[in-house]
């Protein structure tokens, strides 16, 4: 529970104290005194909304301490690690803000983060402010209240499903971005199947032009070539027909008769050696020659093969705007390129078969927190009209409404596909029936104050019952209430201060007499500042504030015989 809060320069409040007790603990005081700066100091020590605004006029800075009573057994040591030790019965967080609007958050004097600050609040202390009824009129907040009354499976499972459907919606945008990719290349992937199997047919090789036209170029000179290389030939070897001898013959003679002459002059032996070798390259030549001009053949259909595939050639150079080597490198590019396609059809029927599983996963999520809603639902509806009952409207009907919204664009029930939000499937509403014979209405068309912050009473006095939280601090829940109602209000919270620390800032002397601790708030003038003091009050002094809630200033003697009554009944 909350045992000091420190308050250092945070508005009108330059320098409060204030202890509080186990119970019911009351705040009260004039109108405009600072009541609610109290609120605002719990609020912001434990994480809430704080600026440098509310530092006070000529401070350079504020400060807010507030200690908590610490059981030696409970989960939030764990939390705390090494931030509290076995042996500390009390947890101290701190929070401090400058002008520049700097803020430095401690626990025990240690710097932490505030998302600590906020974690030891949402375990210590349920704050209840002015305007939090107001938040029952937005539809949004009622399926978060029914989910923190069915528990930490319920609330785990729809955050499941807050994960899977932000997937999902991310999947989806993924294959419509394939889908409009595939579409964009559906007539390139066309002309691109048709070029791969054009090329594919044509069997194309790299530098197969060079050898053809070579091949093309012989072909076309055949004739020439057996003229030519037969004239070189007879030159050679000679031509018998006509007794004619070839120059292999004249240089074998002349061989002969230099040969004869080496023993004349035996330095001729080199001019026979050059004959020698002079003879035998003619032999070879001629015999290469002539075996050349035996496979030499005019061969037109092959030609015609060689004209053709050159004249194919150039139509899919001239076609594609490439050479031969351009052609091989854009039939490979291609290829990679339909690959890739495939590939990518392959993501995309992936992708398919992930949504499917997704929605699939959401679909057994979505219905289950159905189920544990529509179960659950009446049963946070009965206890709100239990505790209703006691807040003097005992007639009232209450309902959480549990309803599905089809969409086209939903997850599939069944037969039925119904619209999905971070929550799951389902829209709750709370409906109310205050008096008999009125039909069920959202709680928005409420048109009394007073019952709506009798209904946050009465749902906060039901989650009092599942959650541990022991400290409750409700900021003006009187507002629009009176005399028996007043009385009934005034009941329920000293029954919920018998469980828990309840903090209560009141208007009303039948609420302020309930509770075991009694704390005034009031506002000093003086020359230079305005500022606030809290001081706990009791005996005759308390009965002198009662009166004042019962008459207003000037104190009666039927007032304060009132305000006798009421503390001691």
């Amino acid at each position: 529970m909350l045992l000091h809060l420190d308050i250092h320069n945070l508005a009108i409040a330059h320098d409060v104290h204030v202890s509080f007790e186990d119970g019911l603990n009351v705040i009260t005081g004039e109108t405009g005194a600072g009541k609610s700066v109290l609120v605002l100091a719990i609020s912001a020590v434990l994480g809430g909304k704080l600026t440098s605004d509310f530092i006070s006029a000529g401070a350079d800075s504020l400060r807010l301490d507030a200690e908590f009573a610490l059981p030696r057994a409970c989960s939030l040591r764990e939390v705390l690690g090494d931030l509290v030790t076995d042996d500390d019965m009390t947890v101290v967080a701190t929070r401090e803000v400058d002008r520049t609007g700097r803020h430095k958050y401690r626990i025990n004097g240690r710097i932490v983060p505030i998302s600590t600050l906020r974690l030891l609040g949402e375990q210590l202390v349920d704050v209840h402010g002015q305007h939090e009824p107001q938040s029952l009129l937005v539809r949004e907040n009622h399926i978060q209240l029914l989910d923190s009354f069915l528990g930490h499976d319920t609330q785990s499972a729809r955050e499941l499903f807050g994960r899977r459907l932000t997937e999902l919606r991310a999947a989806r945008r993924e294959l419509e971005q394939m889908e409009t990719r595939r579409a964009e290349w559906d007539t390139e992937t066309a002309y691109l199947e048709f070029a791969s199997e054009e090329l594919e047919r044509a069997q194309l090789r790299a530098g197969e032009d060079s050898l053809l036209i070579a091949e093309q170029r012989l072909l076309e000179n055949v004739r020439e070539l057996q003229e030519q290389l037969g004239q070189a030939s007879v030159a050679l070897t000679g031509d018998e027909s006509r007794d004619g001898e070839g120059i292999v013959r004249e240089v074998g003679r002349l061989h002969h008769t230099i040969d004869a002459l080496v023993s004349i002059d035996p330095r001729l032996n080199e001019v026979t050696s050059l004959l020698e070798e002079a003879q035998a390259s003619l032999k070879e030549t001629a015999s290469t020659l002539g075996d050349y001009l035996g496979r030499l053949e005019l061969d037109d259909a092959r030609l015609a093969q060689v004209t053709g595939r050159l004249d194919a050639i150039a139509r899919l150079e001239e076609k594609y705007h490439k050479d031969l080597g351009g052609l091989v490198t854009f039939q490979m590019e291609i290829d990679r390129k339909l690959q890739e396609r495939q590939e990518r059809a392959g993501d995309e029927a992936g992708m398919r078969a992930h949504i499917v599983q997704v929605e699939d996963e959401l679909a057994m999520i979505g219905a289950s927190l159905t189920a544990k809603r529509k179960q659950g639902g009446p049963v946070l509806a009965h206890k709100v009209e239990k505790q209703l009952g006691e807040l003097a409207m005992s007639n009232a009907r209450f309902v959480c409404s549990i309803e599905q919204s089809v969409d086209e664009q939903g997850i599939a029930i069944g037969d039925e596909r119904f619209k999905a939000s971070e929550t799951g499937l389902d829209v709750v509403e709370f409906l109310i029936a205050p008096n008999p014979g009125e039909g069920l209405r959202p709680l928005r068309e409420i048109a009394s104050g007073g019952e709506l912050s009798r209904v946050m009473l009465a749902l906060k006095t039901v989650f009092a019952e599942t959650d541990q939280i022991p400290t409750m601090v409700f900021d003006e829940v009187d507002a629009g209430i009176g005399g028996e109602t007043g009385l009934s209000v005034a009941g329920k919270l000293a029954s919920l201060g018998e469980h828990r620390q309840v903090i209560v800032i009141t208007h009303l002397p039948t609420i302020a007499a309930r509770a075991g601790t009694h704390l005034v708030i009031s506002k000093e003038q003086s020359d230079v500042a305005t500022t606030v003091a809290v001081r706990r009050i009791t005996g005759e002094e308390r009965v002198r504030e009662l009166a004042r809630m019962v008459s207003g200033d000037q104190v009666s003697q039927v007032a304060l015989a009132n305000a006798r009554e009421l503390l001691f009944p």
